[in-house]
């Protein structure tokens, strides 16, 4: 069998080595060169980097905090403290593209949705924060006009001044806040057109007419006087045929004035205030139309205005269009009315107008006595009555409108529709074209260090309706005061 003790062998060992083993070359040049002495100047030129890299950032036009968050890193050469002020406008860039928003320097912070702009989403929330009800609820951090300004302004301290180094939207400038304001306002001022409808009365009776853009007297002409075409025998020539015209002028008067959103309105987020300017001005605006319309009818004791075609009130007795007959419950009154604007001559020719009245005019105190001798409402009516029927483009009905400005609670006018015969004008001056009824317009500061905004903390928002209204005649029209 195999021996199973293993077999030892023997390792040789090295002689030793009696050289001196080698040194280091910088331990080598220690034993041979004395110790450096500290250098005195070095305290000063760390000062002098600490204040280079302070210039530096203060001058990379980088935000606050990223400068505080460069400023503590170390640097060993200028090229790294450019770099990082590169990188970190980098970053900024990137976060702009990706529509990141930052409000305010501490949580809550507000991110914007990749599916719309930064400016978007600010513009919304500005919508939203004004009333618009078409504007989407925006993310909390947002629905607060405090934290809307500071991120469009900067200016945190409230001194009512553009701080560009601390604005958190990309782009803002010192017009930004002011005009995203005006827009919103200008929404809230057209929903708001749309459901003041009583008060709106006058576009129904008001043609709108066309301007060259200036704000000249406005001439209100009636054309009349052809009468019936005259025959043309065979080969016999055309006669020249004299087209009689008259006309009345009036004046554009321009009303308006400036609503402040106080810095205090602003710092407080006072939601409910802030919504109801934009609300009260569209009221202030269609009154302010209303009163001069009705002006027409109420002027004078209720006679209107002294037209110059013949020196005589609009509503006068001279003018078959003058009565003080009260609307009853018979419609006698009515349709003695109706036809006494379809037996209206025409200018010059003698001819009837041939046009029934369009619309009722009168207080609210005889809206519903209107309503039932018109016919209108449910059902239909147990015993005939010609306003009761519809009669298609025929209907003898008139459209009652109710006047806010028609005060005496018994007097009431008729007037024709003002497509088919225009008798009562108005022409707006931000609307040349005509044709529409436009919302009055709308200015913002220029700047937030000058005027009221530097002067008395206040964002003003200024408002214009430039119009001229008034009368062509007293065709197709008429009035009837009734003695109190």
């Amino acid at each position: 069998m195999p021996d199973p003790t293993p077999v030892e062998t023997e390792t040789p060992v090295a002689e030793p080595d009696d050289r001196p083993a080698a040194l280091p070359v910088a331990a080598a040049q220690a034993h041979t060169q004395p110790a450096a002495l500290p250098d005195p100047t070095a305290p000063w030129l760390t000062r002098l980097r600490a204040a280079a890299v302070t210039a530096a950032l203060a001058a990379s036009g980088l935000p606050g905090p990223v400068q505080t968050r460069l400023a503590v890193a170390a640097y060993d050469s200028p090229e790294q403290l450019d770099a990082a002020i590169q990188a970190a406008r980098d970053e900024l860039a990137q976060l702009a593209a990706e529509n990141v928003i930052h409000i305010g320097d501490a949580p809550p912070r507000g991110r914007v949705s990749a599916m719309r702009t930064g400016l978007e989403q600010i513009e919304q929330a500005v919508d939203w924060n004004f009333g618009v009800r078409s504007a989407p609820v925006p993310e909390p951090a947002l629905r607060s006009l405090r934290t809307v300004y500071h991120a469009l302004t900067g200016d945190y301290d409230f001194y009512g001044r553009f701080e560009p180094d601390r604005v958190h939207l990309e782009g803002a400038t010192t017009t930004t806040l002011a005009n995203l304001a005006a827009n919103a306002l200008n929404k809230v001022i057209v929903q708001q057109f749309s459901a003041l409808t009583f008060w709106r009365w006058y576009e129904q009776i008001a043609y709108p007419t066309p301007n060259d853009g200036s704000v000249q007297d406005m001439q209100w002409t009636v054309i009349g006087g052809i009468g019936d075409l005259p025959q043309v025998l065979e080969k016999a020539s055309y006669e020249e045929l004299d087209v009689a015209d008259v006309a009345e002028s009036d004046s554009f008067v321009k009303h308006g004035g400036y609503v402040p959103i106080t810095l205090e309105l602003i710092r407080n987020s006072d939601i409910q205030r802030i919504q109801a300017i934009p609300r009260a001005l569209a009221l202030a605006a269609v009154r302010t139309r209303s009163a001069s319309v009705a002006a027409i009818f109420t002027a004078n004791g209720g006679t209107g205005p002294t037209l110059t075609q013949d020196d005589t009130p609009l509503f006068d007795e001279a003018h078959n269009n003058l009565a003080t007959t009260a609307l009853g419950t018979s419609a006698a009154a009515w349709r003695a009315a109706r036809a006494e604007c379809f037996k209206q001559p025409e200018l010059n020719s003698g001819k009837q107008l041939g046009l029934f009245p369009r619309y009722w005019l009168g207080p609210a105190d005889l809206y519903d006595q209107a309503l039932a001798l018109f016919g209108y409402g449910d059902g239909v009516p147990t015993t005939y009555a010609p306003e009761a029927q519809d009669r298609g483009v025929h209907d003898p009905r008139p459209v009652p409108l109710a006047v806010p400005d028609f005060t005496d609670p018994a007097d009431w006018a008729y007037i024709v529709d003002p497509q088919v015969f225009p008798v009562i004008h108005i022409s707006y001056a931000q609307a040349p074209g005509g044709g529409v009824h436009p919302a009055p317009e709308l200015f913002t500061v220029a700047s937030p260090t000058a005027g009221l905004m530097f002067t008395n903390d206040v964002l003003p928002i200024k408002v214009r309706d430039w119009f001229a209204v008034g009368v062509n005649g007293y065709r197709g029209i008429g009035k009837r005061n009734v003695a109190g």
